[in-house]
């Protein structure tokens, strides 16, 4: 009686050895596919904080000869992206009538991105922002080097922020003539 048995004993078996291979199997593509979820999620952060970075200086700095404008974009959009060192920046420029100043001489002030560099190492993550600015003033026109750096940090989601986002630390580092054309 014991050889009659013994072919399902071996069909036993190889069905415990193919479920323990199938459950591997199993957990490998759930690992894999965990993995690739995270490195598309963290590529999609990455390029969703450029191009916060790159907002935040678009509309802070591009600006046009229209007071109505430039106050909407500066204080309805750009300011809610930043803490209170955007603000200062912000008040120092409105104390000098430097927006004033841009409006009654007809200027128009254009940002172009050179780079963008975000350390995710450390926590908020420091960037700095390296470009240029074009300023039209009639026919002629000055470009001006334009790097800054501040800290991104994760904040709460608002009507006024949907991003999530906030530049802590910010400031001008340079902004000196280039050339004129």
């Amino acid at each position: 009686m014991k050889g009659k048995y013994e072919i399902f004993n071996d069909i036993a078996q190889s069905r415990r050895h193919n479920n323990r291979l199938v459950y591997s199997c199993l957990i490998l593509m759930i690992a894999v596919f965990a993995i690739a979820i995270y490195f598309v999620v963290s590529a999609h952060e990455r390029a969703n904080n450029n191009a916060y970075v790159q907002n935040f200086h678009e509309l802070f700095f591009s600006l046009e000869p229209d007071l109505n404008l430039i106050k909407r974009n500066i204080e309805e959009k750009a300011l809610f992206m930043v803490d209170w060192s955007g603000n200062r920046l912000y008040a120092r420029l409105v104390e000098k009538k430097y927006f004033h100043d841009v409006v009654m001489r007809d200027y128009h002030y254009f940002v172009e991105l050179d780079s963008i560099q975000i350390d995710y190492a450390t926590y908020p993550f420091p960037f700095t922002f390296y470009g240029k600015q074009a300023i039209e003033k009639g026919k002629s026109t000055t470009y001006r080097n334009l790097v800054t750096k501040g800290h991104l940090k994760k904040a709460g989601i608002t009507p006024n922020n949907l991003n999530g986002i906030k530049i802590i630390d910010f400031e001008v580092v340079d902004n000196s003539n280039l050339e004129r054309r």
